[in-house]
């Protein structure tokens, strides 16, 4: 299946050395991006006209808590959910739960828990 991007106002690439792309269209076989280039008029299954809009790759949130089995409207968890794809981000990272029942003294604020967390800092190279 492929599908085809054209007027496209901006292509962002989410590379820091080359954040915008040169091109006008962007093909996606398979799910893949298979090319970017101007004027791209591949025979597609489904053409989008961007309209002049910018395109870019879906943000990372690297810092969640979700909350969960609690999806009441109490919490409002769907809200946050549909704020963050409206914002762009398409991934969520999640920090770790604060309140998981059953699982006393083990939150992500207790004493062995920050020790532990720091250790796998140290091991990873994460910390200095």
């Amino acid at each position: 299946m492929k599908t085809l991007i054209r007027n496209i106002g901006a292509l962002v690439s989410g590379d820091i050395r080359r954040p915008i792309l040169e091109g006008d269209s962007l093909l996606i076989r398979d799910g893949k991006i298979a090319r970017v280039g101007d004027g791209l008029d591949d025979d597609a299954d489904t053409v989008i006209d961007a309209k002049g809009t910018t395109v870019m790759p879906g943000l990372i949130d690297s810092h969640v808590h979700p909350v969960f089995g609690d999806f009441t409207p109490r919490q409002r968890t769907v809200d946050f959910i549909d704020s963050m794809m409206n914002g762009g981000v398409t991934t969520a990272i999640s920090a770790g739960e604060v309140h998981l029942p059953g699982a006393r003294g083990m939150s992500w604020g207790s004493r062995r828990s920050r020790s532990s967390r720091r250790r796998r800092m140290r091991t990873s190279g994460l910390a200095a």
